[in-house]
C-alpha cells in the first residue's frame, strides 16, 4: 500500500513536471528586450546603399567608461540620416538604446532612443520658425 502511494505521487509529479514544461516551451514570448543608458564611444560610422530600395546605417560603440581592453562592443542601427550625419567618429555620446531579439535569433538589434552631447545643451520641443 506504501509502495503504491509512492508510485502514485512519483507519477503525479512527473505529469505536472511534464505539464509545467510544456507550458513554459510553448507560451515563450515572440520577443525579449533590454534597454541600455551608458557613455558611448563611437568607434565606426558604416552604412550600406542598395540603389533604388533602401539604406542602412549603423554605428560600433562601446561603454566609454568601461575600462576593460575586451569591452562588449554594440552594432546600433539608424533610421534618421540626419542622426547618422551628425555622429562622429571617436566622440563620446550621452545614449540610450533598445534591442529587439526574435526568439529564433541569437542577437538583439539596437536602435537609439536618445543620443545626447555631453558637453552641449539639450533642447526639446518644437522651434518657431515665424514670428
Amino acid at each position: 500500500m506504501k509502495r503504491r502511494k509512492i508510485s502514485l505521487s512519483l507519477i503525479f509529479l512527473l505529469l505536472v513536471s511534464f505539464i509545467g514544461i510544456m507550458y513554459t516551451l510553448l507560451n515563450r514570448p515572440e520577443k525579449m528586450y533590454t534597454s541600455t543608458t551608458m557613455m558611448m564611444t563611437i568607434e565606426e560610422k558604416e552604412h550600406y546603399i542598395e540603389p533604388g530600395k533602401y539604406q542602412k546605417m549603423w554605428v560600433m560603440g562601446t561603454n566609454a567608461n568601461d575600462p576593460d581592453k575586451n569591452k562588449e562592443r554594440f552594432k546600433v542601427m539608424i533610421g534618421d540620416s540626419r542622426i547618422y550625419n551628425l555622429l562622429e567618429e571617436g566622440k563620446e555620446y550621452f545614449v540610450t538604446f533598445q534591442g529587439v531579439k526574435k526568439n529564433e535569433e541569437s542577437e538583439y538589434i539596437f536602435t537609439f532612443s536618445q543620443i545626447g552631447n555631453p558637453e552641449g545643451t539639450q533642447m526639446s520641443g518644437d522651434g518657431i520658425i515665424e514670428e
